[in-house]
Parts: structure tokens; sequence; C-alpha cells
């Protein structure tokens, strides 16, 4: 289960990288499916929030098709920076993107909901929290992208908050990635897409090339 794979994790050296070591991510880089949650508290909906509840209104007029979460190589998208600096000064190097999907079939087509960050390693403060690996990021989400149709060309906007999550990586191999949730504990096991090819996790990436809709435009 998650729990005997994460001590594997710990026991071949998960929590053992030094901090400075860029590299150590490279392992987690690749196309995601999200497999499996498990989360702390019942009712919690850590993947997709209102888009995936399943008593909200985007479900009882859409369809879930897949969910993905996605680790890329740095700025792998164009949308993505090289460094970053946080509220206090400190500048970051990017190590990584986060690229999370949801994809959603409805009566008038398909919706895309696309959150895109840039991945930094977490700074001393937060590494001070002796429970996380390694391998535990800071992911800085630009605001949501929300796409009408596999083009985007009618509706592709960007609508929301920009937010920002802390995640740890307990275990990774060539099948599977389990994750935690620094905040939630949610528990996530990300199956690898078979190949690089799978047309529907490779989606976001030219619906990220098309540049988003001004609001008035989108609603015009």
């Amino acid at each position: 289960g998650i729990d005997a794979l994460e001590r594997v994790g710990n026991s071949t050296g998960a929590v053992s990288y030094s901090v400075e070591d860029d590299a150590r991510f490279r392992p987690l880089f690749g196309l995601y499916d999200v497999a499996f949650v498990k989360t702390s508290k019942e009712g919690e909906n850590p993947v997709g929030g209102k888009w995936t509840r399943k008593n909200s209104i985007v479900q009882k007029l859409c369809r879930s098709r897949r969910s993905f979460q996605h680790i890329l190589p740095v700025n792998e998208t164009g949308c993505g920076l090289s460094q970053v600096k946080t509220g206090n000064g400190e500048t970051l190097k990017v190590v990584g993107e986060a690229v999370n999907v949801i994809s959603l079939d409805a009566f008038w087509g398909r919706i895309s909901v696309i959150l895109r960050g840039d991945v930094v390693p977490l700074n001393s403060t937060e590494r001070q929290d002796r429970s996380l690996s390694g391998l535990a990021v800071r992911a800085l989400f630009d605001k949501p992208r929300i796409v009408l149709g596999k083009s985007g060309r009618l509706v592709n906007i960007n609508v929301g908050p920009k937010t920002s999550v802390v995640l740890d990586t307990k275990y990774c191999d060539d099948r599977v990635r389990i994750g935690m949730g620094a905040r939630s504990g949610a528990r996530f096991v990300f199956r690898r897409c078979p190949t690089a090819d799978d047309p529907e996790a490779n989606e976001f990436r030219r619906l990220l090339e098309r540049k988003p809709l001004r609001k008035a435009k989108a609603l015009t």
C-alpha cells in the first residue's frame, strides 16, 4: 500500500538528498495521471476542488474525463521563469514546472482547467519541518486557465487567484509517484502515463501556447 511504498522511499534515501543538489528532482519529471487520493478528513477534495466535487453544480453539468499532475523540466511550456523572488526578497532557483489538469466533458464540448506553476526548493525556514523529505518543493501556481474546446480558440481565459502550495514526494519509480500535501496531509498516487505520446496527457501544451483572452473579450 501507500504506507509501505513510503517506507521503501525513506529506506532508500528519499529523505537524504543534499538540499543544494537540483539534480535530485530529475527522476520526478514525467506525465502523470491522478490514480488515487487518500485524505485525512472525509469529504475533502484536494484534486480539482469544486470542479470535481461530486455534489457540485459542475459535476451535474459535466463528466470528469481525467485528472493529471505533471512534473516537467524548467520552463518546458514556455510560460515559466528561471528564478523567483520571495516576499522577504530571497531569490530562489526554479527547478521544474508543475502542471495540474482537470479534463471534463459537457454537452457543449470539452472543458480543461489548467493550473501551471514554477517549482522551487523550500527555503531555509520551510526546511526546518523535518517531516518533509529532500524532495519537498513549493509550487507557485499562476491563475487557473479555463479552456473550452480542444483548441481553445473561442474561450481561453485566466480566472481566479494565484496560489502557492508545498508538495512532497515520498516515493517515486518508473511507474508511480507518491505525493503528500504538506498542509492537508493528503496522499496522492500518480501513475506515469504509458507514453509521452499520450494525446490527452499532452493536450495542455498547445492550450498553454495560445495566449489567453482578456476577460472583457471572452465575455463578449
